[in-house]
C-alpha cells in the first residue's frame, strides 16, 4: 500500500514538473498579438516580394555607381598614370539643367537609381466616401461613419466642403463625407482582408485596368455600395447599418511610375484585367 502511494505521489510530482516546463516552453512574448492575427502580407512582402520587385524592375541601362574607389585594375593603373603627370587634367564645367513645367502639369520627381532602398512599397491606404444625401441631412453620414470604423478599427475623419456650389445647395463647411487613412500594421491587415475576402466575391468585376494610376505610382479603385456588405464586420451585422454607400480606396506607394505601382499591387494579389 505504501509503495503504491509513493508511486502515485512520484507520478503527480513528475506531471506537475512537466506542466511547468510546458507552460514555460509555450509561453508567449510580452508583445501583444494583433487583433487580426499575424501580418501575413507584410511578412510576404519583406521575405519574398521585395526581392522579386527589385529583379523585375531593375534597369540595366541605369546602374548605380560602385562603392569602391577603383572598381578594377585598369582603373587603378589609369589613376596612377594620371597622378604622375605634372599638368592637371581640366574638369568639364558643371552645367545645371533647369527643369521647367510642361503645360499645367507639375514637375515629377526624378527617379533614383534602382537599389534595395528604392524598392516600391505601400505607404498608406486611404478610404474615402462622399455622401450626397448629407447635404439635406448630416445624419446620413452616420451609417458610412460606423461602417468605416468597423472595417478599419480606426475612427474616421469628417470631410467638409471647401467651396460652395449653388446648384447642389452646397455651402462651404458642410459635412459631406468621411475618410480613413491607414498606415503600418493596420494598412497590411486591411489589405490582406481586401484581397482575400472582398475582391474574390465581387460580381462582374474583371479587375483593375492596366492603365490605372496618376503618373506617380498611386492607384485608386472605386467600389459600389454592395461591396461594403462583403466585409466580414458588416456581413455579420448587416441590419445595424441602414444605408450602404459607395467608396474609393487609394493606394499610395513609394513608386515613381505607374508601372512599378501596378507591379507592386499585382504582387499583393490585386487582380488586373488582361487584353483579349
Amino acid at each position: 500500500m505504501a509503495s503504491s502511494l509513493r508511486l502515485l505521489s512520484q507520478r503527480a510530482l513528475s506531471h506537475t514538473a512537466w506542466t511547468r516546463n510546458a507552460s514555460r516552453t509555450f509561453s508567449t512574448s510580452q508583445k501583444a498579438c494583433s487583433s487580426h492575427g499575424l501580418l501575413r502580407l507584410k511578412e510576404y512582402y519583406e521575405s519574398t516580394l521585395s526581392e522579386d520587385l527589385l529583379v523585375l524592375s531593375y534597369d540595366h541601362t541605369r546602374v548605380a555607381p560602385t562603392n569602391f574607389k577603383f572598381p578594377d585594375f585598369q582603373a587603378q593603373l589609369d589613376s596612377a598614370l594620371a597622378a604622375q603627370t605634372t599638368e592637371p587634367i581640366p574638369k568639364p564645367p558643371h552645367v545645371e539643367v533647369l527643369r521647367t513645367r510642361k503645360g499645367g502639369k507639375p514637375l515629377k520627381p526624378i527617379q533614383p537609381l534602382r537599389s534595395a532602398s528604392t524598392i516600391p512599397r505601400l505607404d498608406k491606404i486611404t478610404l474615402h466616401a462622399m455622401i450626397s444625401d448629407a447635404i439635406n441631412n448630416k445624419n446620413n453620414l452616420l451609417s458610412a461613419f460606423m461602417a468605416f470604423q468597423s472595417i478599419t478599427a480606426i475612427r474616421p475623419e469628417i470631410v467638409y466642403a471647401k467651396k460652395s456650389v449653388a446648384n447642389w445647395k452646397l455651402r462651404e463647411g458642410m459635412p459631406i463625407g468621411v475618410k480613413v487613412t491607414l498606415r503600418g500594421e493596420e494598412m497590411y491587415q486591411f489589405m490582406d482582408k481586401l484581397v482575400e475576402i472582398v475582391l474574390p466575391r465581387l460580381k462582374e468585376w474583371p479587375g483593375m485596368s492596366m492603365t490605372s494610376g496618376d503618373g506617380n505610382g498611386n492607384i485608386a479603385i472605386g467600389f459600389p455600395p454592395s461591396a461594403l456588405a462583403l466585409f466580414p464586420e458588416i456581413e455579420g451585422s448587416f441590419d445595424v447599418y441602414p444605408r450602404m454607400t459607395g467608396f474609393d480606396i487609394i493606394f499610395n506607394t513609394t513608386a515613381y511610375t505607374n508601372t512599378d505601382g501596378r507591379l507592386l499591387l499585382s504582387g499583393l494579389s490585386v487582380p488586373f484585367k488582361t487584353k483579349n
